[in-house]
């Protein structure tokens, strides 16, 4: 499989020449498998630009993967070209809420919020609800889905094809909850784990949904991954600090598990898995 990210930030879009190196685009990577399957993890502002690159066989079925609805991973949607194409099959995945899904996302494209409701998209738009703990097929991906602790129902999901594993948690407090982490479990001798690394120690924010960098380290250490991602970076976070934290965590991770590769997320990079 090979990976691209096109959205890193968390919580809200921060352009400016502060993030220009790692991007201020929120949460959004690109997932491809040996044949070039297209599938989609999570609609922030990235995916208006993924969408963008996209043409010709590639519009005819599109998959999308939403850990939650909050606004930050899905602010892309209503801005995301191959919704306006009529020979695009559009498939959102997100996880079951109080209300569907589709009336969930409606509500946030619906007068007065935005021109275009979401039933007036010309795609072939279908919605899917997800349960946590199941397995499903998407073409050639096998997805797994996990519940992570946050404040609203949110899925990982850990993506499988030609042999090979991503796992994507973002979003996830699951180090502090004082419950056993799932993440551990979805993760376990995973070739990538992309995971929630919003804080550091001295910044990290009891019952807000998201972990530290060094709990990250951890969690990959568990679950025995080959590669993290330290990814959905604060949008307080300038391209300095996160050269800074990518220094500091490719040290601790080889104290705590030689051989752990940490990769620092930023718009535009692409990983082989």
């Amino acid at each position: 499989m090979k990976i691209r990210f096109w959205g890193t930030r968390g919580s809200i879009p921060t352009p400016g020449e502060r993030t220009v190196r790692y991007g201020g685009n929120t949460a959004c990577v690109e997932v491809r498998d040996n044949a070039g399957a297209l599938l989609i993890l999570d609609a922030g502002t990235g995916l208006r630009e993924l969408g963008l690159s996209l043409n010709g066989d590639e519009l005819k079925r599109i998959d999308l993967l939403l850990s939650h609805l909050h606004w930050d991973h899905i602010q892309g949607i209503p801005f995301f070209k191959p919704a306006y194409d009529r020979k695009t099959e559009f498939h959102i995945h997100g996880p079951k809420q109080r209300r569907a899904v589709r009336d969930m996302i409606g509500v946030g494209m619906d007068d007065p919020f935005f021109p275009v409701d979401l039933d007036g998209l010309p795609a072939k738009l279908e919605i899917h609800d997800l349960d946590a703990n199941i397995s499903i097929q998407i073409g050639s991906y096998t997805v797994r889905t996990a519940p992570v602790f946050h404040p609203a129902p949110t899925l990982a999901y850990r993506v499988e094809a030609d042999g090979r594993s991503l796992v994507y948690a973002t979003d996830t407090e699951d180090p502090f909850s004082g419950r056993d982490n799932p993440i551990v479990t979805l993760a376990s001798g995973a070739d990538t784990l992309v995971h929630d690394a919003q804080y550091t120690i001295a910044d990290y924010k009891r019952t807000w949904g998201h972990s530290t960098i060094d709990a990250a380290i951890e969690v990959a250490a568990k679950a025995g991954v080959k590669r993290l991602v330290l990814y959905h970076h604060d949008p307080d976070r300038a391209d300095a600090q996160l050269d800074a934290i990518g220094r500091e965590s490719s040290a601790r991770a080889t104290f705590v598990k030689p051989g752990l590769e940490v990769v620092v997320a930023r718009e535009g990079l692409e990983l082989t898995i």
